[in-house]
């Protein structure tokens, strides 16, 4: 079993992750928000050529996660996904899939994200609410 590491998220995408084979790429991260994308190309696209509901939703919660637990890790607490939820409103099918992150909540013990899909064009395609556990630490 591999073990979390104190800091997983010192750099993004990890080589071989998911975010990596994705082609996931975080523009910007504070606490206060987060900006994202993908390029469209096969890794991402359905069998219909759309691009596939789950790279929205793991798209959404790996940048606000890793924001999450960026801000937190300073206090030996980290953060993982507790809560995914996406609502697709708009196909996307070539160009790059932008997304930006508000935080809604910033607790002790959770924060809670929204996550919104934009194509080239600006126009919203996708929405997600992401749910961040944030724990102790080992020794915490």
């Amino acid at each position: 079993m591999r073990r979390v590491t104190e800091a997983p998220f010192r750099t993004f995408p990890a080589a071989g992750t998911l975010d990596d084979v994705l082609g996931f790429e975080l523009v910007d991260s504070s606490p206060d928000g987060a900006r994202a994308r993908f390029l469209v190309d096969d890794r991402v696209r359905q069998p219909g050529g759309l691009v596939h509901g789950g790279a929205y939703a793991a798209l959404a919660e790996s940048m606000v996660s890793v924001t999450t637990h960026t801000a937190v890790a300073g206090d030996g607490r980290f953060a993982v996904g507790q809560s995914n939820h996406t609502s697709f409103l708009r196909p996307i099918t070539e160009g790059t899939v932008h997304a930006e992150a508000e935080p809604l909540h910033r607790g002790r013990s959770s924060w809670v994200w929204d996550v919104r899909f934009r194509d080239d064009e600006c126009r919203l395609c996708a929405i997600t609410r992401v749910t961040v556990a944030v724990r102790e630490g080992p020794g915490g």
